[in-house]
Parts: C-alpha cells; sequence; structure tokens
C-alpha cells in the first residue's frame, strides 16, 4: 500500500494512553493506514517504546505527555500535538483510570482522582481540542473508549469505574448535537472483556477462559479489534455517524443470568 493508498496519510491522530493496551493498539492502526500519531502516555517509557515500534515498522510517531486527571496537562498535551504536528484531526480518549473495591471502603481521595481521569478529562479535552479539531477538512473526530459496563455491570467492585464511563457516554451524546454545528463528530466505543495488559494482569487464562464460555463469541477480545472500530469511526466511510455508542464485547452483554434460562423455561 503506497502512502497515497493509506486514507490516514496527511492526517494527524492524538491517542491518549497510547503507551499500552488498547490504546497502544489504535496508535498502531492509526499510523499502518498513514495517520501522524501522537501518543500521550502518563508513563513515557511505555509511550516512547510504542512510538520507537511505530517508527520502527515505517510509521510516524510522536509522543506528549499525557497525566489526563491535570488540568494543565491536558492543555498541554493538546497544545503540544497541535505544536509539533501543525494539525489535529482525530482524538481518539482512551486513557482512564480505575478504582476498584467496595463503596463502604473506599477512600474519599481515589474517588475523587477516578472522577478527574474519567469525567473531568472529557470536558478538558472537548473543549482544548474543538477549535483545532473544527479545522478538519472532513470533519474532525473525537472518540472516546468507554466500556460495556458502563450500562450492564458484571464485575464486582467496579461501580466507580463503571459509572463514570456511563457519563461518558452520556457526555457524547450531548457533545454530538453541540459539536454538529463545528464539523466535529462525536462517537464512542464500548470495549467488552478485552485482552489488554490491565486485564491480563487482573485475570489468568483460565479466569478468562470461564467468564468468556458462554458468549456467544467465546473468548476475550484483542485489542486490534478495538482499533479496528476505532479507525472506521474516524474514516470518511463514517461520515454520518455521530452520538453512536458501539458495543464491542462478542455478545456478552446477551448472555442470560446463570439459571435463568433454565427457570424460564421448565413447565
Amino acid at each position: 500500500m503506497t502512502e497515497q493508498q493509506k486514507q490516514y496519510a496527511g492526517k494527524v491522530v492524538l491517542v491518549t494512553g497510547g503507551g499500552r493496551g488498547m490504546g497502544k493498539a489504535i496508535a498502531v492502526a492509526f499510523a499502518a493506514q498513514g495517520a501522524t500519531v501522537v501518543i500521550a502516555a502518563r508513563t513515557s517509557k511505555y509511550g516512547e517504546q510504542a512510538v520507537a515500534e511505530i517508527r520502527a515498522a515505517g510509521g510516524k510517531a510522536e509522543l506528549v505527555g499525557g497525566d489526563i486527571s491535570e488540568r494543565a496537562a491536558v492543555k498541554k498535551m493538546i497544545t503540544d500535538a497541535v505544536k509539533i504536528c501543525g494539525q489535529l484531526d482525530v482524538i481518539v480518549h482512551c486513557a482512564a483510570d480505575n478504582a476498584h473495591g467496595r463503596i463502604v471502603d473506599m477512600e474519599d481521595d481515589a474517588f475523587d482522582y477516578l472522577i478527574k481521569s474519567n469525567v473531568h478529562s472529557l470536558f478538558w479535552i472537548a473543549k482544548d481540542a474543538a477549535p483545532h479539531l473544527s479545522k478538519a477538512a472532513d470533519k474532525g473526530r473525537l472518540i472516546y473508549i468507554s466500556s460495556g459496563s458502563a450500562n450492564r455491570n458484571y464485575i464486582p467492585g467496579l461501580i466507580p469505574y463503571a459509572s463514570t464511563k456511563a457519563y461518558m457516554n452520556a457526555f457524547a451524546r450531548g457533545l454530538a448535537v453541540e459539536f454538529g454545528s463545528l464539523n466535529i463528530l462525536v462517537n464512542v466505543i464500548e470495549p467488552g472483556m478485552i485482552a489488554s495488559d490491565r486485564m491480563k494482569s487482573a485475570l489468568n487464562e483460565a479466569q478468562t477462559a470461564t467468564i468468556a464460555a458462554n458468549f456467544p463469541v467465546p473468548r476475550a477480545g484483542l485489542p486490534e479489534e478495538i482499533a479496528a472500530a476505532a479507525v472506521f469511526i474516524a474514516s470518511p466511510q463514517a461520515a454520518y455517524i455521530t452520538g453512536a455508542s458501539l458495543l464491542i464485547d462478542g455478545g456478552a452483554s446477551m448472555v442470560p443470568l446463570v439459571g435463568l434460562s433454565a427457570t424460564l423455561t421448565k413447565d
């Protein structure tokens, strides 16, 4: 595929949380399609590794700081991306934090930090990026990476995290209306159980297989499958899609509660 044939040639894509997991897969996928990818990473070593990998494959990548829990850091992240690349066409906001545990056991500051990272960052990124995304040639794109747990929470201890993702979904729908007149499309991707670095550190292969056994697609998803969805949603083929939320969970949300099917089918 020549540079001219790559659909993101000449585009600049900022990926928050682009150093690892789904964020890295998204950055790699856009770079493979010709984009100049700006990776925002809180941990510089992961960001540097991702940039090096993309460049080694012949892609174009840059690194900026990425602590989404800090107002000034978000503003600098976007300012630096535009300063380095001269424009900003797409943002995929993948970075997020998690506070795992029961509400009654959770410290106030842990919950407050989660709100800054997962809720305040939505507002900060949208506000700071809008003037730049609005200048994109064929509509700017803002894609939020949410979670299948936003409206379908099956995992104990994820109430705070899932609630912030539900907020994200509602925020994106409203933002799509407001940003339509600014030449910007806003959409959400809701990953289910994805075999990311974070998931692998929490679940071993046997646990993952047990959880996924009754899914219509009985396995964990791959970061590359989320990346493929992001590449599509930001593409010209998706120019009439805004305010949408794409659930990618292998059908997990359709799995009945344990024992429910047997109960309903009894004579």
